[in-house]
């Protein structure tokens, strides 16, 4: 019986790793995009630098998440 425990409590904790891989993909996407349509609608003469800082920022959030990710144990 201990054994079928430790399979579900470690079945369960991988889960909650995909579930925030998931859920930070989704939130990185989801930001991303709200924040283009942001500087396009409101800041339309700054748009081109607002697109690339956007993007720069989305890239080293994503790298961040990503190094977190890696430290949660499998």
């Amino acid at each position: 019986m201990k054994i079928n425990l430790l399979v579900i409590t470690t079945l369960a904790e991988h889960m909650k790793k995909a579930y925030i891989e998931i859920a930070s993909s989704v939130g990185a996407v989801a930001l991303f995009i709200i924040l283009i349509v942001i500087v396009n609608t409101i800041f339309s003469a700054y748009a081109a630098y607002g697109n690339v800082a956007i993007l720069v920022v989305f890239v080293v959030g994503v790298g961040l998440i990503g190094l977190k990710l890696a430290e949660i144990s499998n």
